[in-house]
């Protein structure tokens, strides 16, 4: 459990938000945004102050084993409503290792633990069967589908809409604390 941290992304070195950028733009990540452009220093420059100048956004790196790994984010963060979007990426090394559902844990608890979050939504484009049937694995619902809403590789693609309320992710989380050795 402990091999997987978060640590705010603004607190971290130019050195460690450049890398960031640049597991953000591996092909193996790219192909499961909405944007699979590469991300040049100016726009990931611009998306680092948006962060610093909006309350309704945090993002994190991922570190494995002390290494920057990836990136975990809640965005649309609404204390009014309690509620928040998120999402995350690894490195394409980290990908299908398992790394994935120690995130997956640790967001959660993050979201409905410290930001006393009561619904978490996620949207997962449908080309990416793999991370929908990890969210409900954790127990997302399928809420819907965005149909035809991102073009990718020039085809217009659906996006699947998955939501998760915090008594949900409470009647959950024991299955996954035993898994992840977290009973505590």
């Amino acid at each position: 459990m402990d091999s997987v941290q978060f640590v705010p992304l603004l607190e971290r070195s130019a050195a460690d938000q450049e890398r960031v950028r640049q597991l953000r733009n591996a092909p193996e990540v790219r192909c499961h945004m909405y944007s699979d452009h590469e991300i040049g220093v100016p726009e990931h420059a611009a998306w680092l102050a948006s962060l610093a100048a909006n309350p309704s956004q945090r993002a994190w790196v991922v570190l494995y084993m002390g290494n920057i790994e990836g990136l975990v984010s809640l965005s649309a963060i609404k204390p009014q409503h309690q509620s928040a979007e998120w999402a995350f990426y690894l490195s394409p090394a980290m990908q299908g290792q398992g790394v994935g559902g120690l995130v997956e844990f640790r967001l959660l608890d993050l979201a409905f633990g410290e930001f006393g979050l009561q619904k978490l939504n996620c949207e997962v484009l449908a080309s990416n069967p793999k991370v929908i049937e990890m969210h409900q694995k954790f127990g997302f619902t399928l809420e819907g589908t965005r149909r035809a809403n991102v073009i990718k590789d020039g085809r217009r693609t659906d996006v699947a809409l998955l939501g998760i309320l915090a008594h949900e992710w409470a009647a959950q989380r024991p299955r996954f604390a035993r898994l992840f050795g977290a009973d505590n």
